[in-house]
């Protein structure tokens, strides 16, 4: 029925434009600016997990071992899945109280990477 009602009785552009800007408000950007997000708008989508304990350090062993053994250059011949997987096995061998994994892993994965 709604649809009818359309059909039967279509604005004017310039009515029509008003009614899409009501909903979604344009800005003075082109189509392929939203394609490339600005530097400073809005915040990180990577959130840091809460920590329940206040002294909580990443033993500077741990961040040795995976710059030494662990670390993925982008060479062809490197696989990243296997990079993935030595890594979780690294991280996973340090247990900390009232930490989570992905705790321990946000700030240590920057450094697997160089």
């Amino acid at each position: 029925m709604e649809n009818d009602e359309i059909n039967n009785n279509p604005l004017p552009p310039h009515q029509m434009e008003e009614q899409f800007d009501e909903i979604a408000p344009r800005h003075d950007r082109a189509l392929r600016d939203y394609a490339r997000p600005g530097h400073f708008e809005g915040e990180s989508s990577v959130r840091r997990p809460p920590i329940a304990t206040n002294n909580f350090e990443i033993r500077t062993g741990l961040i040795q071992i995976i710059q030494n053994s662990c670390q993925f250059i982008g060479y062809v011949s490197e696989d990243p899945h296997t990079h993935l997987i030595d890594f979780l096995e690294l991280v996973e061998t340090c247990k900390y109280n009232g930490v989570t994994t992905y705790a321990v892993m946000l700030p240590l994965c920057p450094l697997s990477l160089k």
